[in-house]
């Protein structure tokens, strides 16, 4: 890992995600559950905008059922399993 680079941690046991700067050697563990959580994914640069969140807000939507925010591109929620509407 690059130092200071955004990357999407998941906790094993539970799934949750978060995604954070994270530094080469620390470990990561989630508020709630207290999992050690490890990198899966690395956040890519978006174009220029005035946000600075991974994914902007106009590309998420609220999950019927757990109110987790999710992709629109996502056809399963990653929290609780549930089938999304199509958008």
């Amino acid at each position: 890992m690059n130092s200071k680079q955004l990357y999407r941690m998941r906790a094993p046991a539970s799934g949750r995600e978060a995604i954070a700067p994270t530094e080469p050697g620390q470990t990561y563990v989630d508020r709630e559950t207290g999992e050690e959580m490890e990198p899966v994914a690395m956040a890519l640069p978006l174009a220029p905008s005035a946000s600075s969140l991974p994914r902007r807000p106009e590309n998420l939507r609220a999950c019927r059922r757990c109110d987790q925010l999710i992709g629109l591109d996502v056809s399963d929620c990653p929290y609780c399993g549930l089938r999304q509407s199509a958008v």
